[in-house]
């Protein structure tokens, strides 16, 4: 099934449950392009996504994760682990340290973790890991400074 198909499901689903009719949405978008959505003929904007789901009490991410979850027959809350799991390895690897992403400091290593953390420094040749990586220690005592 196409991703718009998949996106014109769980438009049509949530509009339904939720009692609102394409003339209720029409703030957000005419009928006939509400209604091209819903038929799986026409593809959402960025834009466009964000205010349908505002007006719909939805994250655009929820929008997307049903989605997604609807096309590939994954679950909702794996494909939300996934994501999770995808965003800490980049925010740990540093491939977006230039943007303005505020408070993704904790999705990156969980309090738990940055209490117990020690940068890697000096490695012999021959050993697993590269300077600037993080060690971490799970023991009831703080580590001992290097």
């Amino acid at each position: 099934m196409a991703l718009k198909e998949s996106f014109a499901n769980v438009l049509r689903a949530i509009r339904s449950k939720r009692n609102l009719t394409q003339r209720q949405l029409g703030e957000v978008a005419s009928r006939t392009y509400l209604s091209k959505l819903e038929a799986g003929k026409s593809s959402i904007t960025i834009d466009k996504l964000n205010q349908l789901s505002g007006h719909l009490n939805l994250s655009p991410l929820t929008l997307l994760t049903l989605t997604i979850s609807e096309q590939t027959g994954q679950s909702a809350s794996s494909l939300v682990l996934k994501l999770r799991d995808e965003l800490q390895e980049i925010l740990l690897d540093g491939e977006f340290d230039g943007l303005a992403l505020p408070g993704n400091e904790a999705l990156a290593m969980p309090a738990l973790l940055r209490a117990y953390r020690k940068p890697l420094v000096g490695r012999s040749a021959g050993t697993i890991g590269s300077p600037g990586q993080t060690e971490l220690f799970f023991s009831e005592n703080e580590p001992s400074q290097a």
